[in-house]
C-alpha cells in the first residue's frame, strides 16, 4: 500500500531503515504535495519546457519550427525505473519539452536536446507544505533522479526554512545533476535541515540551450524526508555498476540511523573475493556526521574475482555497517607492455610483431592508420603501429606504440666473369654489373685494397674485383664479384716456330713447348675467377717442355700466363 501524499503526515512512529519518516511523495496518487512551474528562484511559468507528472516513459518523434523552417527531432525513451523505487515505472515528476508535448511525446525530455531556437529558461517545482524537524536528530532528504543534460543543462535541489519565501541551493554532496541517464538514488543530510519548523524542498531545471546536451531531462521520484532514529546503524546503498576494473573509481552511497559526532569519519571497506571482511581493505573515507556518498577506488593490486562486497564503518561512535546486497566483480586491467623501437631490413622475412611485445599480453591486435592491419614492411620507410589489448568491463584498452623503421637493403648487383685483351682500353667495372646496383659502393682489387672502379689491362692485375655496398643496420653489406682474365688475344697468323705452344694435358700436368731461344720471365696460373694459384714446386722443365702440375685442383677453366709469351686458356680435367 502506498500513501504518497502525506503532506504533513509526520509519521513519527514509522521507521525506515532505522529512521523516522517525516514526509513521502511518490507522485502516483493523483494529488501531489508539489507546486509545479512556479516563479521561485528566477524561474519561468511557461517557455520551451514544463514540469509534468505522469507515467510516460516511451519516446517518439516530432517537428519544431526554427527560423521559419521545420526541423524534425527524436526523443529517446526514458530509462525504466529499478526495483528500489516504491512504484517502479509509475507516475513521476519530470521536465518535458513543450514541442514534444505538441507532438504527443510526454516522457522526460527537454527542448535543447530537440534542436535549435530554444530560449534559455529555468523551471521550478517545490513543496507546497511544511515539515517540522524540531526536536529530531539528523534530517535526510532522499530521492531518485535522472538527467542527461550537459554543461548548460542540469538539475538543482533547493531547501527552504521559511515556508517557501526564500530558497537555498544545496551544493553537497553535488550541486548540479546531470550526466546520469539512468535512475539513481540521492541522499542528502545537512545540519541546516534540523530544528526547522517549516522545512521544504524544491527542484529546479536549468536550461541554457546548449546543443551538446542530451536527454533525458530532469526527472524525480520517491521524495522522502526522514530523521535519524535513536540507535546508530549504517546501511550501504546500491553500488552501480557491479563490475569494476582494477584501479577504478566507484561511489559508495550509504544511509545512517542515530547520531554521529562532528569528528566522525565514515570509511568504505572492500571485502575479499569471497565476501569476507575478516581483513577488510579501506578504499575511501568521508569526514561527516551524516549519511552521504563516499568517493572510493578499487586498489590496483586487487585480485580479480566475482564475490566482492562493500560496507561502510563509522569511527565515532564505532559502527560496522551492513554490506551492499549484490556481489561485485573485479577484472584485471589489460597490459600492452612498453613501447617498442624496431628496425627491420627490406630483404628480411616479415616478422610476427607479437614476438616483439615488451612485457605485455600477447592477445592484442595491431592497428595501422586506424585500421586493423600492418603496413608493407617490405617497403622502406618509418611506420607507427599501435598495439591494442582490449579491456573488459570499465577497464580502458591499453596500448603500446611500435615505432618501426624499415631500412632499404643494399644492392651491389650481380657480377660476371670476363676476359679482356691486353691491348683493350680501360673499362668501367661498374658497367659490368647487372641488376640495377646502388651507386654508393666501393671497389676492392684482388688484394682487398680500395680500387677506383676502372680496370686498365696495361696496369691492373687480373683477378677477382669486389663491389661492396654498405648496409644500414640491421641490413648487412652486399657484395658482387667480377672475375677478370687478361688475354694477349694473339691471332694464329702470329704464331711462329719460336712461339710457346700448349701441348695439352698429360695425367695431372699441363704441358707446354718452349722454343730454344725463348727466355721465360715468369709464370702465373689463375682460376676462372681470376684468383692466382700458388705454383709451389708444381712446375719444372723437361728439355724443351714446360710441365705444370695441377695435382688436387678440380676440373675447371684455368689461365696460364707465361710472361714473354701469350696467355693460354684451357679446361683442366681433374683426376
Amino acid at each position: 500500500m502506498r500513501n504518497r501524499y502525506a503532506c504533513l503526515a509526520l509519521l513519527l512512529g514509522t521507521t525506515l531503515q532505522a529512521q523516522t519518516v517525516l514526509f513521502t511523495e511518490g507522485f502516483s496518487t493523483g494529488t501531489t504535495a508539489f507546486a509545479l512551474n512556479t516563479t521561485d528562484v528566477s524561474s519561468s511559468v511557461g517557455g520551451a519546457n514544463t514540469w509534468l507528472i505522469n507515467d510516460a516513459y516511451s519516446g517518439g518523434s516530432g517537428e519544431i519550427e526554427c527560423l521559419g523552417f521545420p526541423f524534425e527531432f527524436t526523443v529517446p525513451p526514458t530509462a525504466a525505473q529499478p526495483v528500489g523505487i516504491s512504484d517502479p515505472n509509475g507516475a513521476y515528476l519530470h521536465i518535458t519539452s513543450v514541442a514534444a508535448i505538441s507532438s504527443g511525446v510526454e516522457n522526460c525530455c527537454f527542448a535543447a536536446a530537440d534542436g535549435f531556437c530554444t530560449p534559455a529558461s529555468n523551471h521550478f517545482a517545490g513543496m507546497n507544505t511544511d515539515v517540522t524537524t524540531i526536536g529530531l536528530g539528523d534530517v535526510t532528504l532522499s530521492f531518485w533522479w535522472l538527467c542527461g543534460g550537459g554543461s548548460n543543462n542540469y538539475g538543482e535541489v533547493y531547501y527552504s526554512t521559511d515556508g517557501g519565501a526564500a530558497w537555498t541551493l544545496i551544493t553537497a554532496p553535488i550541486a548540479v545533476y546531470r550526466n546520469q541517464p539512468g535512475w539513481v538514488q540521492q541522499t542528502i543530510t545537512l545540519p541546516a535541515f534540523s530544528e526547522q519548523a517549516s522545512l521544504r524542498f524544491g527542484f529546479r531545471f536549468v536550461n541554457g540551450t546548449s546543443l551538446s546536451a542530451s536527454d533525458p531531462g530532469f526527472g524525480v521520484d520517491d521524495v522522502v524526508i526522514s530523521a535519524t532514529a535513536a540507535t546508530g546503524s549504517i546501511t550501504t546503498g546500491t553500488i552501480s555498476p557491479l563490475v569494476f576494473c582494477q584501479g577504478s573509481a566507484l561511489s559508495v552511497p550509504f544511509t545512517v540511523a542515530g547520531e554521529f559526532t562532528s569528528t566522525n569519519v565514515f570509511t568504505a571497506q572492500l571485502s575479499n573475493a569471497t565476501g569476507s571482511f575478516a581483513e577488510p581493505v579501506d578504499i575511501g573515507t568521508l569526514s561527516a556526521a551524516t549519511a552521504g556518498l563516499i568517493s572510493a577506488e578499487i586498489p590496483a593490486n586487487t585480485p580479480a574475482g566475482a564475490g566482492y562486497r562493500v560496507r561502510v564503518v563509522g569511527s565515532d561512535p564505532l559502527v560496522e555497517g551492513s554490506a551492499n546486497t549484490a556481489n561485485i566483480t573485479v577484472v584485471a586491467s589489460p597490459e600492452a607492455g612498453n613501447d617498442v623501437l624496431l628496425t627491420l631490413c627490406t630483404d628480411a622475412a616479415v616478422p610476427d610483431l607479437h614476438t616483439y611485445v615488451d612485457g605485455g599480453a600477447l592477445n592484442g591486435e595491431f592497428y595501422y592508420q586506424g585500421l586493423q592491419l600492418l603496413p608493407d614492411l617490405g617497403v622502406p620507410g618509418a611506420y607507427e603501429v599501435l598495439y591494442v589489448v582490449e579491456g573488459l568491463a570499465d577497464c580502458p584498452n591499453d596500448t603500446a606504440l611500435f615505432d618501426i623503421t624499415v631500412a632499404a637493403a643494399p644492392n651491389a648487383g650481380t657480377g660476371v666473369s670476363t676476359t679482356i685483351c691486353t691491348y683493350d682500353p680501360a673499362l668501367s667495372l661498374f658497367a659490368l654489373l647487372t641488376g640495377s646496383p646502388d651507386g654508393s659502393g666501393i671497389w676492392l682489387d684482388p688484394e682487398g685494397a680500395q680500387h677506383p672502379g676502372v680496370f686498365d689491362p696495361e696496369v691492373d692485375a687480373p683477378g677477382l674485383y669486389t663491389y661492396e655496398v654498405e648496409g644500414l643496420a640491421p641490413c648487412e653489406t652486399d657484395q658482387a664479384f667480377i672475375a677478370i682474365a687478361v688475354d694477349p688475344c694473339v691471332g694464329i697468323e702470329e704464331v711462329s716456330v719460336n712461339t710457346v705452344r700448349w701441348l695439352g694435358q698429360e695425367g695431372n700436368e699441363q704441358v707446354f713447348s718452349l722454343p730454344s731461344t725463348f727466355v721465360m720471365d715468369g709464370i702465373r696460373v689463375l682460376d676462372a675467377t681470376g684468383r692466382a694459384i700458388a705454383l709451389d714446386d708444381r712446375m719444372y722443365c723437361d728439355g724443351e717442355l714446360l710441365r705444370i702440375g695441377f695435382n688436387s685442383l678440380p676440373t675447371g677453366l684455368y689461365f696460364v700466363h707465361i710472361e714473354g709469351a701469350q696467355v693460354f686458356r684451357f679446361v683442366h680435367a681433374g683426376q
